[in-house]
């Protein structure tokens, strides 16, 4: 099928199925999914198994293994020209290690593989991955990707139980993973050590906002990240149906998602699913129902004293106390905020233009991972370590990615735009975690869910 290839839209699905039932007493019928949807299945359902190997150069395997495919198949990589959001991806990539090459020769350091391997990993891997998905018009079913997930969450479930009721959380002594052994790494575990190494499913001495819990991260390198997969995974559950379906995942999503004790994604997903509320009522009763109800809401809240007090004092006190359960965390957070913040604007214009490239000294003497320039992407990863320059160009990324989505309306499901304010916010408080990609590629492939009787796959994924 010929066509003018644009950078900004996904082109239309090259394979069409026809209507069929994806789902058997809730097992997928394997025979109807298309071979990028049983991979895609695999990869998600196999998490502990990544978790067991280590979840270092994930995406970086993911994309030679797709380059190898085509190799194998074809005897070419068949790629089409890349869209904008995969060209700012790579000159972001690019433009990353060119700076760390610099900065060590001007400081008469080495540069660090590991430095190397993890910029290729974070930024040119899902970069080439998103380039090969576009290239071949690649589609999955939306209900393919929650049953995944449903999966993954009842796992964590049912691991929760074995470590809260069988092993009563105790402390322990993590064994290494599969990379951590090929790698050598010692049989001690200790902070810094790189949690990839190591099989860690929770900080036994690092108390939740939960009375009585500590903070779970199960198969993921962290529990920023877990909250992220759990997170998309509540989003996701508000479009299933049956309802059964939808209650029970989105219950078992927010509970994992409290377990994992990171209080950004709680505070942000439900200020999201009321957004999310509104603009279904508008989209079903019509814009004048939600004007109305907007124009009810705000004459009763701001023109009776006492409810205007009472809803106040309500949100003041539930961020005073999410912020009280781990009142030294945030403390140190804004520490690190205000002395990152204080860095960029008094830097030289090198700094402010270039970035400082590495993180600062430390604002917590004795905690390494307190230093400026980090727990956050926007502010630290970016704005101070990467600068203006390096800012510009991942934001062209980001910027032109949520755009191509919406331009996909017809295709597009509303929870992508949710899924991308979530990430969004969150990356204001956290560094951009591997979920982070992985859940964006997800939303630029994942079909609509009003498109039911033309479903879409490939069969060269």
């Amino acid at each position: 099928m010929s066509y003018t290839y644009n950078p900004f839209r996904q082109q239309e699905p090259s394979v069409t199925l026809k209507s069929q039932t994806i789902f058997s007493n809730f097992l997928p019928k394997w025979n109807t999914l298309t071979q990028t949807e049983k991979v895609t299945t695999l990869l998600i359902t196999l998490t502990p198994l990544w978790w067991l190997l280590g979840w270092k150069h994930f995406f970086i395997l993911l994309a030679i293994g797709l380059i190898t495919h085509d190799l194998r198949q074809y005897n070419k990589i068949q790629l089409k020209p890349p869209s904008i959001p995969v060209v700012a991806l790579l000159i972001f990539c690019a433009y990353t290690l060119i700076s760390q090459y610099f900065y060590n020769a001007y400081q008469n350091t080495s540069f660090s593989p590991n430095a190397i391997l993890a910029a290729l990993n974070t930024y040119a891997g899902p970069g080439i991955i998103l380039w090969y998905l576009q290239s071949h018009n690649i589609r999955i079913r939306w209900q393919v990707v929650a049953w995944s997930f449903s999966v993954l969450m009842l796992i964590m479930l049912l691991f929760w139980l074995v470590i809260y009721v069988g092993w009563q959380q105790t402390h322990y002594d993590p064994p290494r993973s599969l990379y951590g052994l090929v790698t050598g790494k010692s049989e001690l575990y200790v902070p810094g050590a790189g949690n990839s190494n190591y099989l860690i499913p929770y900080f036994a001495t690092d108390e939740s906002f939960i009375p009585g819990f500590v903070r779970y991260v199960y198969f993921f390198p962290g529990p920023e990240a877990l909250a992220l997969i759990a997170g998309f995974t509540s989003l996701l559950a508000l479009e299933l149906k049956p309802r059964v379906w939808s209650i029970s995942l989105f219950a078992i999503a927010l509970f994992i998602l409290l377990t994992s004790g990171t209080r950004s994604v709680v505070i942000v997903l439900p200020l999201i699913s009321i957004v999310r509320g509104l603009f279904s009522l508008r989209k079903s009763l019509g814009a004048w129902f939600l004007c109305l109800f907007l124009a009810t809401l705000s004459f009763t809240t701001l023109s009776m004293p006492s409810i205007t007090h009472y809803l106040f004092d309500t949100v003041t006190n539930t961020v005073e106390a999410v912020g009280e359960a781990r009142a030294d965390s945030t403390e140190v957070r804004g520490d690190i905020y205000r002395e990152t913040l204080d860095s960029i604007m008094q830097g030289s214009n090198r700094q402010f233009f270039g970035g400082h490239v590495t993180t600062g000294e430390t604002v917590l003497p004795g905690y390494d991972p307190a230093r400026i320039g980090s727990h956050s992407f926007w502010l630290g990863t970016l704005l101070y370590r990467s600068g203006v320059i390096g800012s510009f160009i991942f934001l062209i990324f980001w910027l032109s990615l949520i755009w191509t989505i919406c331009r996909r309306s017809a295709q597009s499901l509303s929870i992508c735009k949710s899924v991308f304010i979530l990430l969004t916010i969150s990356l204001i408080v956290m560094e951009i975690e591997m979920p982070v990609m992985a859940i964006t590629i997800l939303c630029v492939v994942m079909q609509d869910k009003s498109s039911n009787s033309s479903l879409v796959g490939s069969n060269s994924g």
